[in-house]
């Protein structure tokens, strides 16, 4: 391939400016990488039709330096000089379900063209709605992320309708260093940019992508990567020479952090997608579009390998954008007003949280996985309590940041070591502004605007010469609406914290109930009351007694009171939660915990029964765990006691017991 050496003119980026564009130090490298090249898929499948999700796959594969360089003129003995006798590897982004690169190959016709924004331009943003991309700066990173070399590939329909495959090489070196690959030539002033493709014209050195279906099948076979084959379209970034330890981050551990993922590039990659697209990865509720299938060296990420942070967090990402009732989350809608062209009380998003134990992280023996810190690859700022952690995510599914502290987490209580405190803030995206401004027309339009050109953070702008709080008003909202909630929960249980403790007190001081009076459960003749008669009305179930048995089984005494137009009566077990009782129907969906139900009924009896109690059935869950009982009843009222006996698989959760008394009518 033909080289073309970028020269240095006015206005005119250089290798080392490029390199520092977006140069930033907070997140590692892959992690900058993974959120690029994920977003750039995303972004291509948004017009593709027919597909209800977009292929990703990221990896490693190796190198044929010497077959390799010999397409890249001008540098072909250098790179052989450099790495000829070494093994190499190269990490690769592929996509499908996409556009492709497509566009003219003369950039001149079509300069907003996706091949031309990729390969040659600078600061081309995208442009289509629920796209990621603000600045188009964000493919700088992949420069970074080798020697400066990329190589892209594509297949796609050209402007003829025909399918065609497209390859060019770019490269992005600091001229300023000595060691440069990109030969000097004389009186011209180094620019540290190249690219290889194929000639334009005898007389100058321009190129565009060749399309030689021969000549790219070799160049990716050096590159270990397999070309598109018949009608599928999309795109390969190839990036070779890469150095996988320089890649990987190198934490100073903690005794009580776990991070293995660390020590491998493929498996910080497979952590690296769940961190940044744990709303769209697999997600097949996604509701901004397509959801994300993501792939690591060609092996899908199913939910099952999640972590477990990332699972819930998707979870709650879904009823944050859904607005449904949730037993499993806290979900409060956020409001912003003066704005907006409605006031709807979810007009800027709703907030989805909930403390979680560590157990239901998986930290605890003998799993001992990470704690959320520990994967979100965060510090925790309050010590030996937990900082809570706060996540927010636009249209396109991407995790914008997670924070501890801060405008987000202001006057919110760290919890106590054992339980973590975690929330994802979804806007409605659709929400339109009251006073609209060129491209800003929603509030998507505005976080979009808002962000960084490294997507980390929102911060709130100026719109016609008025600096506009938006941003501010919904951290103020959220941590508003997560500490009364909370602040409530708390008051509640110190309450009954109290009345507890006033009723052991009494107990022990205090003479027993009826002390004083003449007994009254017999007569006067010392014969045993008759049961009263309940008629049509007074359904009750209690708890008397309780206690654990050798096997480990906990036995309910129970009396139960039905009136006569019962028909059939349920006694179920529920998992208590700070959000009110799960079921085991909840609990083993798929958008909840997703596991089996903890707590199985073991066996029931009634005993001094006073009314007609007929044959009964079993209640199971989709895990064929017996959650209930459902008795048929004859229409006479009923009064009787009774032995419930269960067992609890999970120690951690709390039981409650509840009967559903239905009517002769169904």
């Amino acid at each position: 391939m033909q080289i073309e050496i970028a020269q240095l003119g006015k206005m005119s980026q250089s290798g080392n400016s490029l390199l520092k564009l977006i140069q930033n130090n907070d997140l590692p490298i892959l992690d900058l990488f993974v959120r690029e090249a994920v977003q750039n898929s995303l972004d291509a499948g948004i017009s593709v039709e027919g597909h209800d999700s977009v292929y990703v796959d990221i990896g490693i594969k190796d190198v044929n330096v010497p077959k390799f360089a010999k397409h890249l003129d001008g540098i072909k003995n250098s790179l052989i000089a450099k790495f000829g006798s070494l093994p190499q590897k190269a990490i690769y982004i592929e996509d499908t379900n996409t556009t492709g690169l497509t566009g003219s190959l003369d950039f001149k016709r079509s300069p907003n063209s996706n091949i031309f924004k990729l390969i040659y331009g600078i600061s081309m943003a995208q442009e289509a709605p629920g796209a990621g991309g603000s600045w188009g700066l964000g493919k700088t990173v992949y420069f970074r992320v080798g020697i400066g070399l990329v190589v892209y590939y594509s297949h796609v329909i050209n402007e003829d309708g025909v399918y065609e495959h497209r390859l060019a090489v770019t490269l992005v070196e600091n001229e300023k260093l000595s060691d440069t690959l990109i030969p000097k030539t004389a009186n011209k002033v180094p620019n540290g940019i190249a690219w290889w493709g194929q000639g334009v014209a005898p007389d100058n050195d321009e190129t565009i992508p060749i399309t030689n279906e021969k000549v790219i099948r070799e160049i990716l076979h050096s590159l270990s990567i397999a070309p598109f084959e018949e009608k599928c379209i999309g795109t390969k970034i190839i990036i070779p020479f890469i150095d996988e330890q320089k890649l990987l981050i190198k934490h100073e551990m903690h005794p009580d952090e776990n991070k293995p993922w660390e020590t491998n590039v493929l498996d910080y990659i497979r952590v690296a997608m769940q961190r940044w697209y744990a709303p769209r990865l697999a997600n097949r509720r996604y509701s901004y579009g397509k959801y994300l299938d993501g792939h690591v060296n060609g092996n899908r990420l199913e939910k099952d390998d999640f972590l477990p942070l990332f699972l819930e967090l998707q979870m709650m990402y879904n009823v944050a954008v859904s607005g449904d009732k949730s037993s499993r989350y806290l979900v409060n809608d956020i409001q912003v007003r003066n704005y907006f062209e409605h006031n709807k009380p979810n007009n800027a998003g709703r907030v989805a949280y909930k403390k979680f134990a560590r157990k239901e992280l998986d930290m605890l023996p003998p799993l001992n996985g990470p704690s959320p810190y520990t994967c979100i690859n965060e510090k925790n700022p309050s010590g030996e309590q937990n900082s809570p952690i706060i996540a927010y995510a636009r249209k396109p599914g991407m995790i914008v940041n997670y924070e501890t502290d801060g405008e987000w987490c202001k006057g919110l209580y760290a919890t106590e070591e054992h339980e973590y405190l975690v929330a994802i803030f979804v806007p409605n995206s659709n929400t339109r502004l009251m006073k609209p401004e060129n491209d800003i027309n929603d509030l998507e339009g505005y976080l979009r605007k808002s962000e960084m050109a490294d997507h980390t953070s929102w911060t709130d702008i100026i719109l016609r010469n008025t600096p506009i709080d938006i941003v501010d008003k919904i951290r103020s909202q959220i941590r508003r609406k997560i500490r009364t909630s909370y602040e409530n929960k708390e008051e509640v249980k110190e309450k009954q914290v109290i009345n507890n403790l006033a009723r052991n007190v009494g107990k022990m001081l205090l003479p027993p109930t009826g002390f004083g009076r003449r007994a009254s459960s017999r007569n006067r003749g010392g014969s045993r009351k008759s049961p009263a008669n309940f008629g049509s009305r007074g359904n009750s179930f209690a708890v008397s007694s309780q206690k654990f048995m050798d096997n480990g089984a906990i036995e309910i005494s129970f009396q139960l009171k039905l009136a006569k137009n019962v028909a059939y009566f349920t006694i179920e077990l529920f998992i208590a939660s700070e959000s009110g009782k799960i079921s085991a129907i909840d609990w083993e969906s798929i958008d909840s915990v997703g596991t089996p139900f903890p707590v199985e009924i073991s066996s029931i009896s009634f005993l001094d029964v006073t009314g007609p109690i007929g044959e009964y059935e079993e209640q199971k869950s989709g895990n064929n765990v017996r959650y209930a009982i459902r008795v048929k009843k004859k229409e006479e009222p009923v009064v009787c006691s009774g032995i419930l006996i269960f067992k609890c698989i999970d120690p951690q959760v709390q039981v409650e017991i509840a009967m559903k008394p239905e009517g002769a009518v169904n």
